[in-house]
């Protein structure tokens, strides 16, 4: 398994922007990455920042995802709407 969890902040009045992109993005995966898990979710009490916990059965599954038309598309709309930089954590399995 390949995976990471992502820690970002969003612009202030960018949230429901990013939201909407990133709910696509979640279908996206679903649709075209079997086995892989993609979930996003806001941290209690601080309404612009997301974690990502995501995760591919292996090496290449992630990087056909990297390298997908819809995540190469949506990508820079997002990174648009971040405030610094995300800090991405890699997992290893045990």
């Amino acid at each position: 398994m390949i995976g990471q969890i992502i820690r970002l902040n969003v612009l202030e009045g960018k949230v429901e922007e990013f939201e909407a992109l990133v709910a696509q993005l979640m279908k996206d995966v679903e649709a075209n990455e079997p086995g892989s898990i993609y979930d996003v979710r806001r941290v209690r009490g601080e309404p612009r920042t997301y974690f990502y916990f995501i995760s591919f059965p292996d090496q290449s599954g992630y990087d056909r995802y990297m390298t997908a038309d819809y995540h190469m598309q949506m990508s820079p709309k997002t990174v648009a709407l971040l405030d610094g930089d995300p800090i991405f954590e890699d997992l290893d399995d045990f």
